[in-house]
């Protein structure tokens, strides 16, 4: 089962943050996610809320703040605040820290609430700078966004999100049916909604299962007799020491 640091190793330092992308450089896993989203001066910038008062010391929405001011806040995480490593760093400075290695980048686009303009071509444009193209994963929860990068650049894989509620609300039957229209190679999914019906739906139209997020041994251990084929965990050290 492939094993993916959620917003880096989170479970025990600031997510989102160098510090804790570069506590995951020599654990044995598949790979890292992160989030992306764009500053009033149109810089990608690696944050999964659309606003930086949860995380950091500051008010306001991502997109009505420069890089400039963003990094200079300090985190929220107790006994980090003064951390160099425990900024809001770029995405391409997690691109470049992640290069030399074999790590899949699994990159979420967070457009669902704030429609970024040019944020899909931003991304692949810095991509395929970095000549990543095969190491990297973009995921969304909207559909129009993953087309949009198969159109952009086929090579890079796909991953469409699905949230419990989404599942829940929305016709089932679609979810599939896009996601073969657009040849997404995964669809990330929602522990909650992971049975087993789910992922032989999904393995009949060829499409691997990227849970999230799963944080216990009892959780990761139902998914592996499950055959799902990756996950996304806080606790990457402790669910990929007991894979073994």
């Amino acid at each position: 089962m492939k094993i993916i640091a959620n917003r880096g190793l989170s479970g025990f330092y600031p997510e989102n943050t160098m510090l804790a992308f570069k506590k995951c450089l020599n654990l044995n896993i598949y790979g890292i996610e992160l989030d992306v989203q764009k500053t009033k001066d149109n810089q990608l910038v690696v944050i999964h809320d659309e606003k930086v008062d949860r995380t950091f010391n500051g008010t306001g929405y991502i997109k009505d703040i420069t890089l400039r001011e963003l990094q200079s806040l300090n985190s929220n995480f107790k006994n980090y605040e003064n951390n160099k490593d425990c900024k809001i760093p770029t995405l391409k400075e997690v691109l470049i820290l992640f290069k030399p290695t074999d790590f899949i980048i699994n990159i979420e686009l967070k457009n669902s609430k704030i429609k970024y303009k040019n944020l899909e071509e931003n991304v692949i444009d810095l991509v395929k700078e970095l000549k990543m193209e095969r190491r990297v994963i973009i995921s969304s929860f909207r559909m129009k966004s993953l087309h949009k990068v198969k159109v952009l650049c086929p090579k890079i894989a796909r991953s469409y999100l699905i949230s419990e509620k989404f599942y829940k609300y929305r016709l089932k039957s679609m979810i599939f049916s896009k996601s073969i229209k657009n040849k997404s190679t995964y669809i990330s999914s929602s522990y909650s909604i992971t049975d087993n019906n789910f992922i032989k739906k999904c393995h009949r139209r060829d499409l691997q299962i990227l849970c999230y997020t799963v944080n216990t041994v009892e959780e990761y251990e139902k998914l592996l007799k499950l055959k799902v084929d990756g996950i996304f965990t806080d606790f990457p050290n402790i669910l990929s020491s007991i894979s073994k």
